[in-house]
């Protein structure tokens, strides 16, 4: 019979000591905070800067091949609000990768301005419908205004053979050309690892120029090319490029 009670006792005792154990080990986890839980859109908003979650609302870009036409263009974009952006390109003519192409034709000199909206009207998702991934990426329709001005400088040599040695005498001529275009263009922007944007885009639009002597209008305005306008008369623009940027 003590045998038996023995038993009983050591039971209890082992019972009494696990019951102590697990009151205590639920007192531990009480104490320690329960993390908050993660958002469903994840860690992060792809929309903003992985490293301080600051939305990105601006773009200072570059015209890539904008060399290779005989200029340099900048640009601007400030977003407005949902799938609206202020878009706005400088251009300064005159610099140019291969400029020896254009040396026959005369050196050009001026600017171009541009400025338009992005309407995006079909925006890039991580998740369809819910999580966009950023508020400048995605396929936009951009109507814009472009005006160009520049100066065309021309040299031409006539000879003189009436009497030897036969010589020739440069003769320099300046042109003043400008044209209006009113653009509608189709596009895609991409924001890439939230560091770089690639923006590509063509357009077709109405143009008007004009130049300050009896000139025809040039086919190429740097900022769009014009087909069959006249000398102040109407004709239709075209235009194409490729932009790399930086958001901030």
């Amino acid at each position: 019979m003590k045998t038996y009670f023995n038993k009983i006792k050591s039971f209890v005792v082992v019972a009494a000591f696990l019951m102590s154990a697990m009151q205590s080990f639920s007192q531990a986890r009480e104490t320690v905070p329960t993390p908050a839980p993660m958002p469903i859109s994840g860690p992060m908003d792809y929309g903003k800067d992985a490293s301080n979650q600051k939305l990105h609302k601006h773009i200072i870009s570059f015209g890539f091949f904008s060399l290779l036409n005989q200029h340099i263009s900048f640009g601007y974009d400030q977003l407005l609000g949902n799938d609206m952006v202020l878009t706005t390109q400088l251009g300064i003519i005159g610099p140019s990768a291969n400029a020896g192409n254009y040396t026959a034709n005369g050196s050009p000199a001026g600017a171009f301005i541009e400025g338009g909206v992005k309407l995006f009207f079909a925006p890039d998702f991580v998740t369809v419908g819910t999580t966009r991934y950023n508020s400048m990426q995605g396929y936009y329709f951009k109507p814009q205004i472009s005006i160009s001005s520049f100066n065309l400088t021309q040299t031409t040599n006539t000879p003189y053979y009436n009497y030897p040695p036969y010589t020739t005498t440069p003769s320099t001529t300046i042109t003043n050309y400008t044209g209006i275009a009113l653009m509608l263009s189709l596009g895609k922007q991409w924001i890439l690892a939230h560091s770089v944007s690639l923006d590509v885009y063509a357009g077709i639009g109405y143009t008007i120029g004009g130049s300050s002597g009896n000139n025809d209008a040039p086919s190429n305005y740097y900022s769009f090319e014009s087909t069959g306008a006249g000398s102040g008369g109407a004709g239709i623009a075209v235009s194409a490029g490729l932009n790399l940027g930086v958001p901030f």
